[in-house]
């Protein structure tokens, strides 16, 4: 039972770092089978692995689809899901007025962003723009002052964009929790951009 639960830590850490060939060999020896994972009607890169009735997933992949902050330890994983709210704005501060659903031109605009139930640090945040094709429009990124504050409230300097496609923009909020780690998707907000009849 120790070897068997030692070959499950291996596969766990295997799908922490989503590395794929490893979890294959665990797989044939515990007769594990490949799962399709689907969040939101997107599959998840590499899917999961079912072993006697229980499904293993791969950590990593499942922080952008939760929008969650995951930190693995050698024996622990921390997965944090702060609420997230966005807000988009145009005009300057004192008179602001909502922004959404645009048609295809330029447009200036500014994401308003409040973060409560933060349980880790916070090293620096960012704000980007994706076209439609997924391509990344613009991006700001600032760093944070006070990397143990639990709730707070952000507004970025206006974003300048060319809506020149149909379909949806999407604003996408990160958060990076140490200087050496990487960027993690918290919340996104969709602007569809239509055709002037």
């Amino acid at each position: 039972m120790k070897i068997r639960n030692i070959a499950l830590g291996i596969l766990a850490l295997t799908l922490i770092g989503g590395a794929t060939a490893g979890a294959d060999e665990v797989m044939q020896t515990w007769k594990g089978k490949k799962v399709r994972v689907v969040v939101n009607e997107a599959e998840l890169d590499g899917g999961g692995i079912q072993i006697d009735g229980k499904t293993y997933l791969p950590i990593r992949a499942l922080s952008d689809t939760l929008q969650a902050l995951i930190k693995a330890e050698s024996d622990t994983v921390h997965i944090n899901k702060p609420n997230v709210h966005l807000l988009l704005f145009t005009g300057d501060r004192n008179a602001m007025k909502p922004f959404g659903n645009v048609y295809q031109g330029t447009y200036d605009f500014s994401v308003f962003v409040q973060v409560d139930n933060l349980r880790t640090k916070a090293h620096s945040i960012k704000t980007t723009v994706v076209d439609p094709q997924g391509q990344t429009v613009d991006a700001l990124v600032y760093k944070m002052t006070d990397e143990n504050r639990e709730n707070f409230w952000y507004a970025t300097s206006p974003f300048k964009i060319d809506f020149k496609s149909t379909g949806q923009y999407k604003i996408k909020f990160y958060i990076k929790q140490t200087e050496d780690s990487e960027f993690e998707l918290l919340s996104e907000k969709a602007i569809l951009s239509m055709k002037k009849e």
